[in-house]
């Protein structure tokens, strides 16, 4: 199965909250990409569910953003962590430029 991203991921661990109409979770973003990203948890959300999410950036004050729950993995093993996909939706220029320093430091 190819891969469908629209952009390359980077690999970067940053503490988030996501926000929807179940509640609230604490995480880690694990990777991130122009189009979205990967948030760990053990109780990942609906497919199609739509999210605030709180980024947290060393350094910087958090970032709110919007986004819409694309996939699931609900089990996980040694390489994937259970945790859902989110794209990102409705996002400024702004945050477009803040999402591209993020990819673009280490």
């Amino acid at each position: 199965m190819g891969d469908k991203r629209k952009f390359a991921r980077e690999k970067k661990e940053l503490k988030s909250e996501l926000h929807s109409e179940d509640g609230m979770i604490f995480s880690t973003a694990r990777d991130i990409s122009e189009g979205g990203l990967f948030i760990s948890t053990p109780v990942p959300g609906k497919k199609g569910q739509e999210v605030d999410i709180r980024l947290y950036t060393p350094g910087k004050e958090p970032r709110n953003l919007k986004g819409k729950v694309r996939w699931i993995r609900e089990d996980e093993d040694t390489e994937n962590k259970a945790g859902m996909g989110i794209e990102f939706v409705d996002l400024s220029d702004d945050e477009k430029k803040e999402i591209s320093k993020i990819l673009h430091t280490s």
